[in-house]
């Protein structure tokens, strides 16, 4: 009688665990299918190239170079320095579970090409590195301010 008890409890903990461990796989298939945007994930994507500093201030530092990125690259547009317009385009994105930077859009254009150009900046971004929910790379909707100044 305790053999059958015992060989019950037993296949019952081999079962259970063979379910977990099937129902894990099919989170992880659905987590890597799923398509969903977030705007707030357990780890935000950040601009790439700060990995060797410490976990507290890689965000702080790929900051840093995303805005280091944009001065670099920035072209202000002809017609804007022609009339001695400043202002500031505000660019929606999302950083995708590859890293790649899609669905760029203009969110606030304060109009003269700084919209534009702001977008055209912005889709050049090379990669980043992916945000993280629940240990699973995940889609990511982002926004930044991009001044123009004279």
């Amino acid at each position: 009688m305790k053999n059958i008890l015992g060989f019950t409890l037993c296949l019952i903990f081999l079962l259970s665990s063979c379910q977990s461990d099937s129902s894990n796989a099919q989170n992880t298939a659905a987590a890597e299918a799923d398509d969903t945007v977030y705007t707030k994930v357990d780890i935000m994507p950040r601009f790439a190239g700060c990995e060797d500093k410490a976990k507290e201030k890689r965000a702080a530092c790929a900051s840093s170079k995303m805005f280091r990125y944009i001065r670099e690259h920035i072209q202000y547009p002809a017609v804007a320095k022609k009339e001695g317009k400043e202002g500031q385009a505000v660019i929606s994105f999302v950083v995708a579970k590859s890293g790649k930077i899609r669905d760029v859009e203009v969110v606030k254009d304060p109009g003269y090409g700084m919209g534009a150009e702001a977008k055209r900046i912005v889709k050049s971004f090379p990669d980043w590195i992916p945000g993280l929910q629940k240990s699973n790379k995940v889609n990511v909707k982002y926004l930044i301010p991009v001044k123009f100044k004279l």
